[in-house]
């Protein structure tokens, strides 16, 4: 098997920003911090990983198809500092620097870039004989998995607590598994995007439902019936019955903002050209970038990954 590591990049920087101290380049003055965490979790992953091909996914200026058709997405979330925004846009040295091949698309964010990413390669006949691993520190990207062939590395805490999710593991965390999260997410909402759901839905109610129904589309079905069906007793308690009926609009708009698209407009193709075969290469790149930007105990972990042992 071969394995197909994703960077959701827009991710990993905002988790080293805020992980990491905002300490600065003693060479150009400029901010480093999330920078140097970026490319620390790239390290790691490069080493746990083993990737023989890779590509990245990030967020671009502007507003997304969400926040065309919702006002509200994401408004809750503070402005970003000067700082952080200065070190998204130094991210592409980064990646490019580790001979990562970048992708985005204007309307779109990076999870869904990376959603789009992992359809195309399930069509190709490498899929057979691949594994795909997305890193991320993003939980929205979970709905992505798929038995033991999309595989979600992220991090539970700061950057070097990781925890790799397979089926099996996100039905431990949330009770279901991966496809039912939109589901989820419609009825329960998310506070850091602003999505609403139904009001009045917590979190137990939500994954109680979740687990009887499936799907919103197919508890909506039943309510139609008399009774509807579900829950221990075959029916669903009275008030929650009227909140889920007086939000039903709210329920399936919630479920599609959560939802991580498949379909965004990005020209990959998936060809069994290595990354890891061009990464001696690109060392020299890569090592003076981290000289200019003082990553000096980044450059001895380098040595690390390049070694046959490792690959």
């Amino acid at each position: 098997m071969k394995t197909l590591v994703l960077l959701d990049t827009h991710a990993l920087i905002h988790r080293a920003y805020h992980a990491l101290p905002k300490f600065k380049s003693k060479n150009t003055g400029e901010p480093t911090g999330a920078l140097y965490g970026l490319s620390a979790m790239l390290i790691k992953a490069i080493r746990d990983l083993k990737p023989d091909y890779m590509a990245a996914a990030y967020d671009l200026p502007g507003p997304t198809f969400r926040h065309d058709v919702y006002d509200g997405y994401k408004s809750k979330r503070p402005e970003a500092d000067e700082d952080l925004i200065t070190q998204l846009k130094m991210a592409h040295d980064i990646t490019d620097a580790f001979g990562i091949i970048g992708y985005s698309a204007s309307g779109f964010e990076a999870d869904d870039v990376l959603g789009t990413i992992v359809e195309i390669v399930k069509k190709s006949p490498e899929y057979k004989d691949l594994t795909i691993i997305i890193v991320s520190g993003d939980m929205d990207i979970l709905q992505m998995v798929e038995d033991e062939k999309v595989l979600v590395y992220t991090m539970r805490k700061g950057i070097d607590d990781i925890l790799v999710y397979d089926e099996k593991k996100v039905i431990e965390r949330y009770g279901f598994g991966p496809r039912a999260i939109p589901d989820y997410k419609g009825l329960r909402g998310d506070p850091s995007d602003n999505i609403v759901g139904v009001a009045g839905i917590g979190e137990k109610t939500a994954t109680d439902i979740i687990k009887n129904f499936g799907t919103i589309e197919n508890l909506y079905k039943e309510i139609e019936k008399s009774p509807p069906a579900g829950g221990a007793d075959g029916k669903l308690k009275d008030r929650i019955l009227k909140l889920l009926i007086d939000h039903k609009k709210d329920a399936f708009f919630s479920k599609t903002l959560a939802t991580v698209r498949r379909d965004v407009p990005i020209n990959f193709e998936f060809t069994p050209t290595e990354w890891r075969r061009s990464f001696d290469k690109k060392k020299p790149q890569l090592i003076a970038l981290f000289e200019k930007l003082g990553f000096d105990s980044l450059i001895r972990r380098l040595e690390d990954i390049a070694t046959k042992s490792i690959f």
